[in-house]
């Protein structure tokens, strides 16, 4: 019996993108995984092979909605293409891959669609830049929509501006760990405890969670 990561890959081998087999399965099993009631949030679809992994792997979960944002036309500076409108290859490949029902494109900045989001979002997951700045502006304009344990996927990790993010954001957060990563993608979850620090006499921060965090000061 063929699998459902199996047969996704077959959907998505036409498609063109940058995602390695081991990211494009990692993102079918963290779709899948999202808890009933969220959402699934990806900015930046391309040419919609992400689009395809999330939707199929919510579809074999808890049936989120995917919600892939992306103003268009799309921009790959970082990949020499320059400016390109790939809407109308996304939606003949969401099409084509029969998960139109469940995937929702929003053509807009993303933190305009952030200013009006209404619901709990368990997957954010981020394929729009290598800049830190650009991809710091995307994240914090979500965060106030990632309820406890939501997960944060972020490609290009390989590269500078994502690897500081990860450090800044992930590796040296209050409230977010990393706890996977496979070639260029980092997944980070946010704690399950919204901590209140006390700070100790080693200036680190200590929550009644037991999670110690060290405490920056000017």
């Amino acid at each position: 019996m063929t699998s459902g990561i199996e047969k996704t890959s077959q959907l998505t081998s036409h498609i063109i993108g940058w995602l390695s087999d081991g990211e494009c399965e990692l993102l079918y099993a963290l779709a899948k995984n999202v808890p009933a009631g969220q959402a699934i949030v990806e900015i930046g679809s391309w040419a919609g092979k992400s689009t395809v992994w999330l939707a199929k792997g919510t579809m074999a979960g808890h049936n989120c909605t995917v919600y892939s944002v992306a103003p268009q036309p799309q921009t790959r500076l970082d990949k020499g293409l320059g400016l390109m409108n790939t809407y109308p290859a996304f939606a003949t490949n969401i099409a084509k891959a029969r998960v139109d029902h469940i995937v929702v494109p929003l053509s807009a900045s993303s933190a305009a669609v952030a200013a009006y989001w209404q619901h709990q979002v368990g997957l954010l997951w981020m394929d729009i830049s290598r800049d830190y700045e650009d991809i710091e502006r995307h994240f914090l304009a979500w965060k106030p929509h990632l309820p406890p344990e939501a997960i944060v996927a972020l490609h290009d990790c390989d590269h500078p501006g994502p690897a500081e993010f990860v450090d800044h954001h992930f590796r040296s957060s209050s409230d977010f760990a990393v706890i996977d990563r496979v070639d260029t993608v980092v997944v980070a979850q946010r704690d399950k405890c919204s901590h209140y620090w006390a700070v100790d006499s080693r200036n680190m921060g200590v929550c009644h969670c037991g999670k110690e965090w060290k405490w920056q000061t000017e």
